[in-house]
């Protein structure tokens, strides 16, 4: 008897007849199980020592008017070799009801309760069935998301009071922060319970900002939802719209021309660079140390002045289309663009040994916001955070896409999960970053940077596709409607899975650090508040 090698076929030992269907799409094997089933398959997917699932998206769709069934999916990404496995299975007719993974797999918490809100399925057995997208002046029984509701429709607001958690006790008392914040910042409510200084818990709330993103992509074709993809998260337009266009041509059947791969390579890698050079400066300045903030700050500027004089755009909008991209460079601007990537650089590494020798610095970043490794995986971490936290995933290398199958990536790991483990992450990928854009501008080859399109999808087809933002992974699902139009479109900012870890990476530290803690992870709060 063979061993038992793939996932599909441990699968099919351990479960049988449960699993009902399985095929390969887009190079994911496609398991279908009855929901009765879907918990226990999630559970072994998860926990069997050598696939270590990881959850990374799960989102329902709504086939009507074709069909009169809901369709829930989960993606997982298997440890070795960080291949995807996604596991499907239907409601049918009137069926509201599935069973819920998060008592099994705590990356599921939000996701299911985000389905909930957003089509009205309940996940039976969740810990916690609170709303989350819908906040409480929503109309009980409005879910966004179906097809029988319109986009445009104008709700009646109604009372409402959110049940925040309590921890009761003699000298406990709760620090409500937000949603309204004193500087320049998206609203966020955190409402922290202490005792003496320690932080016990953290409870935090958003979505103050929903603007209706996956409902407005269904008003869209495939070739348009471009503008609305770079608006998803401001400080993240061309990883948005990159992802978007590669899901999208996937649909369309276009194969981008080398040199349009590897454009999109570098301009990928110049947000990359001004995002982490503000952080950096940011992490310093929320310990007062604002030497190295206006360094940074004049470091980032100087990359955003760059993108501006290469594609008319400081946040490299409208340089992403489906089917390549919208902006050439030539070879003098290439030259110019690794001229002053070298002398950033430069000036980087002189500060980096300034930092590092800040005694009092580094008193403050060390043990401070700590995320371990367990925490980090329970919930599914990606990005930044994750491999501060010894989560050794990166799309890049694992998933290449653009011109990164032509590079060798070299991902930045650390295990302390610190606020300063998070700081050298984003350190050692500036210079990566640097690194990768000298190899584009050696390697990039001439031609065309635009394909046409090669066929109009079928209605139900779809397509998933990941880019390494700045921040971390970043997911689309787009399901083809009729004539090329949008039917679903799924969007996961890394932000969504990461805000819920920071409520662990609080505890056990004070108050005053939680600015700190915050702005080392960086998430995004329009990311998160589709």
């Amino acid at each position: 008897m063979s061993d038992v090698t793939t996932p599909v076929e441990k699968l099919r030992a351990a479960f049988g007849k449960t699993i009902a269907d399985v095929a390969i799409l887009h190079g994911i094997p496609l398991v279908r199980v009855g929901k009765a089933d879907v918990p226990l398959v999630a559970h072994y997917l998860h926990t069997h020592p050598e696939l270590q699932g990881t959850l990374s998206l799960l989102w329902a769709v709504d086939h009507r008017p074709r069909e009169k069934r809901y369709e829930l999916s989960y993606l997982f990404t298997l440890s070795e070799p960080r291949q995807w496995l996604l596991l499907a299975t239907d409601l049918l007719g009137e069926d509201r009801l599935f069973p819920s993974i998060t008592p099994h797999i705590h990356a599921a918490q939000w996701y299911e309760r985000e389905i909930r809100d957003m089509f009205g399925l309940i996940a039976n057995g969740h810990p916690d069935l609170r709303r989350l997208v819908r906040h409480e002046h929503w109309p009980k029984g409005t879910h966004p998301l179906r097809k029988d509701f319109m986009w445009n429709t104008v709700l009646e607001r109604q009372q409402g009071q959110y049940a925040f958690r309590h921890i009761e006790g003699e000298g406990v008392f709760e620090v409500p922060v937000g949603p309204i914040h004193a500087g320049i910042i998206e609203p966020g409510h955190f409402r922290f319970s202490v005792a003496g200084e320690p932080v016990l818990q953290l409870e935090i709330r958003h979505f103050w900002k929903h603007r209706g993103v996956e409902k407005l992509f269904e008003n869209l074709s495939l070739g348009t939802g471009v503008a609305l993809a770079e608006k998803v998260s401001g400080d993240t337009s061309f990883g948005h719209s990159l992802c978007y266009c590669q899901a999208a041509e996937s649909l369309l059947g276009i194969e981008i021309p080398p040199r349009a791969r590897y454009l999109r390579t570098l301009f990928l890698e110049l947000e990359r660079l001004h995002n982490h050079l503000g952080d950096v400066g940011a992490i310093c300045n929320d310990t007062a140390y604002t030497l190295a903030h206006a360094h940074c700050s004049r470091m980032k500027e100087q990359i955003m002045q760059l993108n501006d004089r290469l594609t008319g755009s400081r946040f490299l909008r409208a340089v992403n289309r489906v089917g390549g991209i919208a902006v050439d460079l030539d070879a003098a601007q290439l030259g110019q663009v690794v001229a002053e990537l070298n002398q950033i650089e430069k000036d980087f590494t002189e500060l980096e040994s300034i930092i590092f020798l800040n005694a009092s610095l580094t008193d403050r970043l060390e043990t401070t916001g700590v995320l371990n490794e367990r925490t980090a995986f329970d919930h599914g971490v990606v990005g930044v955070v994750g491999r501060a936290s010894n989560i050794n995933r990166d799309i890049r290398r694992d998933r290449p896409f653009a011109a990164y199958d032509d590079l060798q990536v070299n991902v930045a790991l650390y295990r302390y999960g610190d606020v300063r483990a998070r700081m050298r992450v984003r350190m050692d990928e500036i210079h990566e970053s640097i690194r990768l854009i000298r190899e584009v501008h050696t390697r990039v080859p001439q031609g065309s940077i635009m394909a046409p399109s090669a066929r109009v999808p079928v209605a139900g087809e779809w397509a998933l596709s990941a880019v390494e933002g700045w921040r971390g992974e970043i997911l689309y699902f787009i399901m083809a409607g009729q004539d090329g139009a949008i039917h679903r479109c799924k969007v996961r900012d890394p932000s969504f899975v990461n805000w819920p870890a920071i409520q662990f990476a609080v505890l056990g530290n004070i108050i005053p650090d939680f600015p700190l803690i915050n702005k080392s992870f960086n998430l995004s709060y329009a990311g998160n508040d589709l």
